[in-house]
């Protein structure tokens, strides 16, 4: 097309490419110094011209975001945050893992500002001050110190970090409750979205939404009984089930209250009170989702690729796409045993694949597919992946 002036006009900011700039910038050097003269890539008066153009480019490029900044579809990072902030929302921190360590040693040994260490590096700072009970042993939360997703086995935080005489030793018996990540800016606008959708109180979508929006929140899913009689997944009639995964409590059952139809009943396992504006109780109910833990059992035919230098690392990236695609699933969602082929091969160059899969078979799975209870959500942990050729 040839270099032009940028402009804006109906159908966005139009600016050159960099070639663009680069030909024009050549073709004014000739003209000032002749046609004969010769720039060639290696010579230095083109490399000038180019640290030019690219210098152009680059502000060129900059002028485009600072354009599409205004529009949430593409902005990113804080100008997706200024713009969401002007229909009242906020993006989501990332919030730690929490789990209950099991504290053995001398009875009476105070354990004051105490932290473990897990498997993987990873700090957990005692909740509180905690002593030590008569037995030798007892039981208190921590929190990992590295806000985010980070997961911890059973038995897994077992190192003391900070010695204090009398401490002997730490575990946690159940895997820690896994946190979350910071919002990534395609979530934000996910939820920027369907904001709109919470002036509609009283339908299912505006529920959800409005749950998702609390801190801590990672999943939420909505199911409905409008027969006149209970249904298979155990609603009463007329009522609706909210699964909740993360989150405070509280505060899940306050977003209910507000945006709920007047006169319809919730079901779950988790009750609440909440009192409104007139001073009256209202029961609302919720449940947490049950986590239903996957195994799988993948075979591989060695392609010369997967050799036993390569097998520790190629085997981590296998188990991080399968658990990224599962682990993201949400509430009452079944998994494909034909979407493990997909994530497998997504990882690797398909030109030099270093293994074919044999097979993804699962005990749990019916007809190839892992079903999901509405009221569970599917899990998948690196131990419980195992890798055959």
């Amino acid at each position: 097309m040839g270099y032009f002036e940028p402009y804006i006009d109906a159908d966005g900011v139009h600016v050159p490419t960099y070639s663009d700039i680069m030909e024009y910038l050549e073709n004014q050097y000739k003209a000032i110094f002749g046609n004969d003269v010769y720039l060639g890539e290696e010579t230095p008066d083109y490399q000038m011209l180019s640290i030019f153009a690219t210098c152009v480019d680059d502000s060129y490029a900059l002028a485009v975001q600072a354009y599409n900044d205004r529009n949430p579809q593409f902005a990113v990072g804080d100008a997706l945050d200024t713009l969401v902030q002007l229909s009242g929302m906020i993006r989501k921190e990332a919030t730690p893992s929490k789990t209950v360590l099991t504290i053995t040693g001398d009875a009476g040994t105070v354990i004051d500002a105490g932290e473990a260490i897990d498997s993987q590096g990873n700090l957990w700072a005692l909740d509180e001050a905690f002593t030590i009970p008569v037995g030798g042993s007892g039981t208190v939360g921590a929190t990992c110190e590295t806000a985010g997703a980070i997961e911890a086995e059973a038995g897994t935080i077992a190192g003391i970090y900070t010695p204090i005489p009398g401490w002997m030793g730490v575990t946690n018996a159940a895997d820690a409750e896994v946190g979350t990540n910071m919002e990534t800016d395609a979530q934000l606008r996910a939820r920027f979205d369907a904001a709109h959708v919470l002036e509609a109180n009283g339908t299912f979508y505006s529920i959800a939404t409005g749950l998702m929006n609390l801190t801590g929140v990672k999943f939420v899913d909505v199911v409905q009984n409008d027969t006149d009689s209970t249904d298979a997944n155990g609603l009463p009639a007329h009522s609706f089930c909210v699964v909740v995964d993360g989150g405070d409590a509280d505060e899940i059952a306050e977003k209910i209250f507000d945006l709920k139809a007047p006169g319809v009943a919730t079901h779950g396992s988790t009750t609440k009170t909440v009192v409104d504006s007139y001073g009256n109780n209202n029961t609302i109910k919720f449940s947490r989702p049950t986590q239903t833990d996957v195994v799988l059992t993948i075979t591989l035919t060695d392609l010369g690729g997967y050799s036993s230098g390569e097998v520790d690392r190629i085997n981590e990236i296998i188990k991080n796409a399968l658990m990224e695609d599962v682990n993201s699933l949400g509430i009452g969602k079944p998994w494909m045993l034909t979407m493990g082929y997909k994530d497998i091969y997504a990882q690797f160059d398909s030109k030099d694949m270093p293994f074919a899969i044999t097979s993804i078979a699962s005990s749990q799975a019916s007809s190839g597919v892992i079903s999901c209870a509405f009221d569970h959500v599917l899990h998948l942990s690196a131990s419980d992946i195992t890798i055959t050729t």
